[in-house]
């Protein structure tokens, strides 16, 4: 028997078992770390509570209009009946205003509906951090789950930006808000974008940084330290986004990459207190 031979096989397992595990290596996110790449704990990235945020009365948190018509969160709950109903409507969904989509709505852990923007509570665990920072610890404090797994007999319940790095599981939205709302605090024009993906409703991140346009998948567990670019992911249909103050609608083709152009309208300008 040809020794040589033989050992081969093993040989070649070792081979690819190293390389397996060198690609795994590199398949990890980096460390958190702050602009001086000084290692930052990523546990502290957790609120010491979840926050009252939603404490103050509805009337408080307030969308206008582009004609100048102003609606609170008051308005919602008297629409919907919420404190009247014995069974709760646990759904997120776009809020029309003669016949034209104005913003959208979603419960929270209080059980009432509130404003897209009002989940934006200004979060920022880091304030000197690269803006792919929040990315990575996101990654490593907060697994995915979706709604009716965690809250079992309610359909949608969606997280502050507190909430979503309070609790430890969350879906698509909670990620996007949380991650959002970081980058807003760093400077950055980031926004939440709602849409659908391989068919199914998502929500992701979008950063506009001079010219270019980055698209942030906020419920990728293995992120890099390079932002992709928004051109490059036509996959993501995107409906409408909003930030801590605006909400847009593309009023275009959902088949785009382009976040700038003049398909998204500007339709509420939101404002709390």
């Amino acid at each position: 028997m040809n020794k040589r031979g033989g050992n081969a096989p093993l040989g070649w397992m070792l081979l690819m078992a190293f390389v397996f595990i060198a690609l795994r290596g590199l398949d990890r996110p980096p460390a958190v770390v702050d602009r001086a790449g000084a290692p930052l704990p990523v546990e502290r990235v957790t609120p010491d509570g979840p926050g009252a945020d939603f404490a103050a009365p509805p009337e408080t948190r307030r969308i206008e209009l582009a004609n100048g018509v102003t609606l609170n969160e008051g308005d919602v709950a008297l629409a919907l009946g919420e404190g009247n109903r014995k069974t709760p409507t646990w759904s997120a969904f776009a809020w029309l205003f003669d016949q034209q989509v104005v913003t959208t709505v979603a419960p929270g852990f209080d059980q009432r509906h509130h404003f897209a923007n009002a989940f934006l509570v200004g979060y920022v665990p880091f304030p000197d951090v690269e803006p792919w920072v929040p990315l990575v610890a996101l990654a490593q404090s907060k697994a995915y789950q979706f709604d009716h797994d965690q809250f079992p007999g309610r359909g949608e319940i969606w997280q502050t930006s507190r909430e979503a790095f309070f609790y430890p599981t969350g879906d698509c939205e909670d990620h996007a808000i949380a991650l959002a709302d970081w980058l807003i605090g760093l400077g950055h024009d980031a926004r939440v974008v709602i849409g659908r993906l391989k068919g199914e409703g998502h929500a992701w991140v979008v950063l506009h940084d001079g010219r270019q346009t980055y698209l942030l998948e906020a419920t990728n567990k293995r992120p890099l330290q390079a932002l992709p670019l928004a051109s490059r992911h036509p996959e993501y249909q995107p409906e409408a986004m909003f930030n801590r103050d605006t909400y847009w609608v593309n009023a275009g083709p959902v088949l785009t990459t382009d976040y700038r152009s003049a398909h998204w309208q500007r339709r509420s300008a939101f404002t709390r207190g």
